[in-house]
């Protein structure tokens, strides 16, 4: 049966692409814009002329190549574009809990929940439902690529392991159909199926989106869909650690768990989004620096997300998991549905990462936001506003200045605020996109914010709370440095009235208390033939009677490299990862979330992955045996409590690239 469904997966989309590739296409409207201003005079009008001229000469010039840019909520300007890469580096990392910049622990199988380990300023205020454990497996705005491409382009990815359990398929589509004018749509399954009983996921992530963007770029507009499935089993965890630590049975489906398999979590969300932004400027016919006399940008962004969250539980709940039963003490179907509505409305005189000439910047607006939020027993709603300002500058092309603040206004976020500063320094002048370019970045803020609504109220067959919680605070600070490819990502904060799980629900913390975590790492070539990719982190944290997290862990990949003159490369290396000893959070089923203890340590393992990496013209293909280790170092790798990691197995996958 799964093998009839990959068949009619790949039928399906060979058909689309082959329809989509007769499809008359229309050069596009923007380019990627790399370097216009590297040999322009250091004066704001010949900075803005060399900008226009390459944003103009090359509104058609693809020649082949796909071009894709994120979309950030305040940005206006035309984006510029990055190119399509499939690098081999780090291309066996199918695992997105792996594939982030950071650090995460989840339950040990391929799609089912993490949680970030470490810490991250909140740079945004407004109402939060939850976090959302599948955050690395969803599709989202943030994580979606807007394409620009004169040709038709295709990806299509897959992963198997020979067909036992695991499979995930992605195919993604892309085209200009009309004059500045670019559809794509993106679809993935994943179905895993784990060694140990209801230890299955099964979801489905679709996308179908768009940008336009007029001859002149005076309008640019985006729309899209985005619809996220999951059904996850919900074991509980294993009975008994020692059995897996000690080996004690290599049968794994022989080993208790908590939960049968009537037990699972269900999660469904969709996502409508529209951006649409209006330069306003003067077009008059004379010299070019004085054709295009802006003054600024107004935009709208409307965004409406639904979600529901079912959790099935088919058990007795005997083992004392549970000490409550609101509803049936027999079996329950817990479902909470949640919409939120947002819109934005703000002016802005150019955005401060694209160097245009303008040396003092301002954004001014609102966002207004409507929530519904209703369970079996509750059905509640409010409306909130946002007012924002921000001020931006750029001090002789290499110094940016960042001053933002908002305000939250009605509903549960009344009183909300936020307030940050940033100064960066670019090392190089000029460049197009001055975040991006190397630099150090140094940043400070304050926040007082509503804690997440589901620690405020919860309502459940095994669980019920209502709290009045005093709001949150955060006194936060960081430092960010790159250069040539390294790059180090500090952040500390001091926390006030802190809320967090335990497991019977969640607690406030009774007094402040400091965290903050370093990041490092580097993708660094040694020669022509040997590679090493780093990540590093370390983190602390001042009392941990509220949060814990590792000392110290590390992501390393170290790979040769032999290429075959242009046409093909290959890359044999081995990925190592490890963390330190820690009271690593154990996980809840019946919230889907993650609740501190210190019982159970998890850590002080060292996980090895041997890999070949292929790729012959557009197709990337990799072979990996995961966890080549086991047996020879103890059975002690667990990220979450009572859930093992996988055991040795062997997988492959590829990705083939369609653009001619």
């Amino acid at each position: 049966m799964k093998n009839r469904t990959l068949q009619r997966l790949c039928i399906g989309w060979l058909a689309y692409w082959t329809i989509g590739a007769a499809f008359p296409v229309a050069a596009q409207n923007t380019a990627k814009i790399e370097g216009a201003i590297q040999n322009t005079a250091n004066t704001s009008s010949a900075a803005r002329d060399s900008v226009r001229r390459a944003r103009r000469e090359s509104m058609a010039r693809m020649h082949g190549t796909s071009y894709y840019f994120y979309d950030s909520p305040l940005q206006v300007s035309v984006p510029a574009l990055d190119s399509t890469k499939h690098p081999l580096s780090q291309f066996q990392i199918y695992d997105k809990v792996y594939a982030h910049q950071d650090f995460r622990n989840g339950r040990g199988e391929v799609g089912q929940t993490d949680q970030v380990l470490g810490y991250k300023p909140r740079l945004a205020t407004g109402y939060e439902e939850r976090y959302n454990p599948f955050s690395s497996w969803m599709y989202t705005i943030e994580n979606t690529r807007f394409y620009q491409t004169k040709i038709p382009y295709s990806n299509l990815y897959y992963v198997n392991n020979f067909g036992k359990n695991l499979h995930v398929f992605n195919v993604t589509h892309s085209q200009n159909v009309y004059r500045g004018l670019n559809l794509t749509v993106d679809y993935n399954v994943l179905q895993s199926q784990g060694v140990y009983v209801n230890s299955n996921t099964l979801q489905h992530n679709l996308r179908f989106y768009g940008n336009f963007f007029t001859r002149d770029a005076r309008y640019r507009l985006q729309f899209g869909y985005i619809r996220n499935t999951a059904r996850v089993g919900e074991n509980g965890g294993i009975i008994d650690d020692s059995l897996f630590t000690e080996n004690l049975t290599s049968n794994r489906l022989s080993i208790p768990i908590r939960f049968s398999e009537g037990t699972n979590s269900r999660w469904r969300d969709n996502t409508y989004f529209l951006k649409q932004v209006y330069h306003i400027y003067v077009d008059r016919k004379d010299t070019l620096p004085e054709n295009d006399r802006s003054y600024g940008f107004i935009a709208h962004t409307f965004e409406v997300h639904d979600y529901r969250r079912t959790y099935v539980d088919r058990t007795t709940a005997a083992n004392g998991y549970y000490t409550d039963f609101w509803v049936n003490e027999t079996q329950s179907r817990d479902t909470s549905w949640d919409m939120q509505l947002t819109q934005r409305l703000y002016y802005s005189y150019g955005d401060v990462d694209q160097l245009d000439g303008r040396f003092l910047k301002l954004a001014a607006g609102g966002k207004f936001t409507y929530v519904q939020q209703r369970d079996m027993l509750y059905r509640q709603q409010w409306h909130s506003w946002y007012p924002f300002a921000e001020l931006q500058g750029v001090i002789a092309r290499r110094v940016v200045l960042d001053a933002y603040a908002d305000f939250g206004a009605g509903g549960y976020n009344q009183g909300d605020y936020l307030a940050r500063f940033y100064a960066k320094y670019c090392f190089k002048d000029g460049g197009l996109n001055l975040l991006r370019n190397d630099g150090v970045k140094l940043f400070v803020g304050y926040t007082r914010h509503a804690p997440e609504f589901m620690k405020s109220y919860h309502f459940s067959n095994h669980f019920y709370w209502r709290h009045d919680w005093r709001k949150e605070a955060e006194l936060f600070a960081g430092l960010e440095f790159s250069y040539k490819g390294w790059w180090l990502k500090a952040y500390g904060a001091r926390k006030t009235d802190y809320v967090f799980y335990k497991q019977d629900g969640p607690v406030q913390a009774d007094k402040a208390f400091c965290v903050g975590n370093v990041t490092v790492g580097k993708d660094l070539e040694i020669g022509k033939y040997i590679g090493l990719n780093s990540l590093l982190m370390f983190a602390y944290v001042s009392d941990e009677n509220y949060m814990h997290l590792p000392l110290f862990s590390m992501r390393e990949s170290l790979y040769g490299r032999i290429p075959i003159k242009n046409l093909a490369e290959i890359q044999v290396g081995v990925d190592f990862f490890y963390n330190t000893a820690y009271h690593a959070d154990a996980y809840m089923p019946a919230w889907n979330a993650y609740y501190w203890q210190d019982e159970v340590e998890t850590g002080n393992s060292l996980l090895m992955d041997l890999y070949v990496n292929f790729r012959i013209k557009r197709m990337n293909v990799f072979l990996k045996l995961q966890n080549v280790a086991q047996g020879l170092l103890p059975y002690n790798y667990f990220e979450t409590p009572h859930y093992p990691l996988h055991d040795r197995c062997f997988r492959f996958g590829l990705a083939w690239r369609f653009f001619d």
